[in-house]
């Protein structure tokens, strides 16, 4: 998200309204980071992410905050993410006047679980209110048509105020990563699997796959629900090839980039709709992807060389692809960065904002000049 700060920072002045991570203090509240970009942070406290109604209960509160807060602020448009579902409700009713734009990164309601009837009934309740109060907003924009034909279905939005502005990798990460050496030997054998560790990654099958090979490596570095688990079985366990490194500064992630031999991502059937930003990293490497999954995530890798698909229904099928990959020289991918380079750069991306943007404010008789005041709202995690 900062990429998309720094594209409508280059022609409006934007102002940031975001949460920090469970835990942090901001170093201050209102950060000026350029000429025409300064942050407001809210401090979140830490909570039980695990349990469901204390963090529906601290994601509503905290999104009616960052809302209220932001709309102190007078601003001729408002940009609201999505990863909190309450913050689309929210910014609807308490982000202040002027035109707003809804950034579905996921559909996140989706998500939730529904294996029984009162499972069902919360998701089924949550949908509601999201989709009645997206169409509050002015313009909608997904990461994907699978994401947009749903709000299609499901709401009254008109085709013309949905837009699609995909998911990417900004130039100086790509760069970064383009530009690394890689060892080019697969002895170790080297796993490494980087993103959240919760209920819809589940990681299970890939622990239990390499526990019971030899000379092989798996790094896992993130943070989730299910860090805990995952940590407590590998120690009980003692999985001496297989290391859970916790979250990690995206500079500290690099060295575990140039040693991998595979790059792992692995989604559920619920998440069937989300294309995850790791895998434009992932690709961007070069290296082999192994992705355990299905839906819109596994279509799109179809467009590139060097990735592998676990299917679900399979059992034994990613053995069988790890085993095959061990048995192969480790050869980069340059086709895989050049169509990174040539479509998925998200700089490139969010310049389309700029032509939604300028309408919308045309049509409230207003100038899209740097001297107009801007209002980016933003969560924890994004910024």
């Amino acid at each position: 998200m900062d990429a998309v700060v720094s594209t409508l920072g280059t022609e409006y002045k934007v102002n940031v309204f975001t949460l920090t991570e469970r835990g942090r203090k901001a170093f201050d509240k209102e950060n000026q980071v350029s000429d025409n970009i300064i942050v407001h942070s809210i401090n979140l406290p830490k909570y039980t992410k695990s349990l469901f109604f204390i963090r529906a209960l601290f994601e509503l509160y905290y999104s009616i905050r960052l809302s209220q807060k932001a709309s102190k602020t007078p601003a001729d448009l408002t940009f609201v993410t999505s990863p909190y579902m309450f913050l689309i409700p929210a910014a609807a009713l308490f982000a202040g006047k002027g035109k707003k734009i809804a950034d579905v990164r996921d559909l996140v309601w989706c998500y939730l679980p529904k294996k029984n009837w009162f499972q069902r009934y919360i998701r089924r309740n949550f949908e509601k209110l999201v989709c009645r109060f997206l169409t509050h907003f002015d313009h909608v924009t997904v990461t994907n048509p699978v994401e947009r034909t749903w709000l299609l279905k499901h709401t009254s939005l008109e085709e013309e105020k949905i837009s699609i502005l995909s998911n990417g990798i900004s130039l100086d990460r790509f760069e970064r990563l383009a530009s690394l050496k890689y060892h080019n030997k697969n002895s170790p054998f080297v796993i490494t699997y980087i993103g959240n560790i919760g209920n819809g990654q589940d990681l299970q099958p890939l622990i239990n796959t390499i526990k019971g090979m030899r000379d092989v490596k798996l790094n896992i570095i993130g943070d989730g629900i299910e860090f805990k688990k995952f940590f407590n079985l590998v120690r009980s366990e003692n999985l001496s090839n297989i290391h859970l490194h916790g979250k990690l500064r995206w500079n500290r992630v690099l060295p575990f980039y140039q040693s991998s031999s595979v790059l792992y991502a692995r989604l559920g059937e619920n998440y069937n709709s989300a294309i995850p930003s790791k895998l434009f990293e992932y690709l961007s490497t070069g290296l082999p992807v192994v992705f355990h999954g299905s839906g819109v995530a596994k279509d799109f890798l179809g467009q590139f060389e060097n990735t592998f698909i676990v299917d679900n229904e399979v059992s034994g099928s990613l053995a069988s692809i790890l085993n095959g990959l061990r048995q192969k020289q480790k050869l980069l991918s340059f086709s895989n960065r050049e169509m990174i380079e040539s479509f998925y750069l998200r700089e490139n991306i969010n310049r389309k904002l700029f032509s939604i943007i300028d309408g919308l404010l045309s049509t409230a008789k207003l100038t899209a000049i740097p001297e107009d005041p801007m209002l980016l709202v933003l969560h924890e995690d994004v910024f």
